[in-house]
């Protein structure tokens, strides 16, 4: 349960630490302070009841008996009653405490009574009081606070009981604490959430930029903002993106010189294959130049990764595929497309059609046609094309992705191509954050599954 809770994302692992922590400081402060507000309040109210409680006993003996009940109608109050018993209070209930027995706050405030026979009884705020003591205070018959009698010992053998109720404040008073914490936990909540989504947008921004780095070399460099190690971070990325774009670079300005060298080389070559007597070694010559420069114009493809400058655009992958099949189908074995409705997708269109040609033509090559799905799942657009084959072996659906691989033996173009079919198709789709892989259709062949974000 806990780690289905947990966040997942770095910002709300930071935001629920801060809460924890700041929750365990408040409750802390709040336990610390409603403590010592108890004591001091305990404390005031146990002093001025041993001051007042002392000279209510020592006026009561001075009062003749004939005077006593209007004094003690003067004395009482909405929330304090006096009466004079004739006989000590009955503890056999156990109730009636003496000083010693009572709570500290007010034990130590009782010095002022030291002299004179004590009994306390204090009553918890949902326990009712007897009638005779606490009755009808401030008519609510003894119920909504912490109650207390007192009973004092007089000279002449009487009992002063003195019958205490200390009210509740108004609802709205004990509400108005509770609604300055709300707002105060709503105002940190707030403050928490928002300093950690602050905090980890730099790495937001990076994995951004990773993604985008991975499939466009040329992607912008990352902003250099936020704490000192992310600043770091994110130049020392910087670096690296700029290191590796010279690197591509460099590695295309390297072939093309290649290129412009060898077909400088193989026109030589033609040329001097034309003198050529016997027909027979002259066409198997050309044969063989045609062949080396099919293969140095495919290189130089795949090396120079066109399809990078290529800008991406919302397209209709639906459309796109039903043209390039029907285009096919006209020069060539049948390549059926599934209807499917419209699936816009922004992607760099000329490269991918490219690449779904390449698969095409493979399908075709060694199956005799191809049949060809597009669907939608999680938020992928994913191409099928099945061909009826002998298919690739599991050890060797992975191998065939690797630049000049082939299953097939021979160098012939007419039996094997070049081998760059499959990792040029690969190379154009994960470059547009999609990929390829191989598996054996269900009835015979071979199934390339093509994914490509929408």
């Amino acid at each position: 349960m806990i780690r289905r809770l947990w966040p997942r994302s770095l910002a709300g692992r930071v935001a629920v630490v801060l809460l924890a922590g700041l929750a365990v400081l408040c409750v802390a402060a709040a336990a610390l302070y409603l403590h010592d507000r108890g004591e001091r309040t305990m404390g005031l109210f146990a002093r001025a009841m041993s001051v007042q409680v002392a000279a209510m006993a020592d006026l009561v003996e001075a009062t003749p008996p004939t005077e006593r009940p209007g004094l003690l109608a003067t004395l009482g109050g909405p929330m304090m009653r006096v009466r004079v018993a004739t006989t000590a209070p009955d503890n056999r209930a156990g109730n009636w405490k003496r000083p010693a027995e009572l709570p500290g706050p007010i034990r130590r405030h009782l010095d002022k009574l030291d002299m004179r026979a004590l009994l306390i009884r204090l009553y918890r705020p949902w326990e009712d009081g007897p009638d005779d003591d606490l009755d009808d205070l401030d008519g609510h018959g003894g119920h909504g606070g912490h109650r207390m009698v007192i009973a004092v010992g007089l000279r002449g053998g009487e009992w002063l009981h003195i019958s205490l109720q200390r009210m509740r404040p108004p609802w709205r008073w004990r509400m108005g604490p509770w609604v300055w914490l709300l707002l105060t936990v709503i105002l940190v909540v707030a403050g928490v959430v928002w300093a950690a989504h602050r905090m980890t947008r730099p790495l937001r921004l990076f994995a951004q930029a990773a993604d985008r780095f991975g499939v466009d070399v040329r992607a912008p460099p990352l902003p250099e903002s936020g704490s000192r190690e992310l600043r770091r971070a994110a130049a020392a990325f910087n670096r690296m993106q700029d290191r590796l774009r010279r690197f591509v670079d460099d590695r295309t300005m390297m072939l093309a010189a290649i290129s412009h060298d060898l077909r400088t080389v193989l026109t030589r070559l033609r040329l001097r294959a034309e003198f050529i007597e016997d027909l027979d070694q002259q066409n198997k010559a050309i044969a063989d130049i045609d062949e080396m420069q099919s293969m140095l114009e495919e290189t130089l493809s795949f090396a120079r990764d066109d399809a990078r400058e290529e800008a991406a655009v919302e397209t209709d992958l639906a459309a796109l595929l039903k043209s390039l099949c029907d285009t096919m189908s006209e020069t060539g074995p049948p390549v059926v497309f599934t209807e499917s409705s419209p699936l816009p997708a922004t992607c760099r269109p000329l490269a991918l059609r490219r690449a779904i040609r390449n698969l095409l033509d493979n399908a075709v090559r060694y199956g005799g046609g191809a049949e060809v799905s597009l669907s939608q799942d999680k938020g992928e657009a994913v191409i099928e094309i099945i061909d009826g084959g002998p298919g690739v072996p599991a050890d060797m659906q992975e191998k065939v992705f690797q630049p000049f691989f082939r299953l097939e033996g021979s160098r012939s173009r007419e039996t094997g191509g070049t081998g760059l079919g499959f990792s040029s198709a690969r190379a154009i789709l994960r470059r547009q954050g999609g990929d390829i892989t191989l598996q054996d259709a269900p009835g015979g062949g071979l199934l390339v599954r093509l994914t490509l974000p929408l």
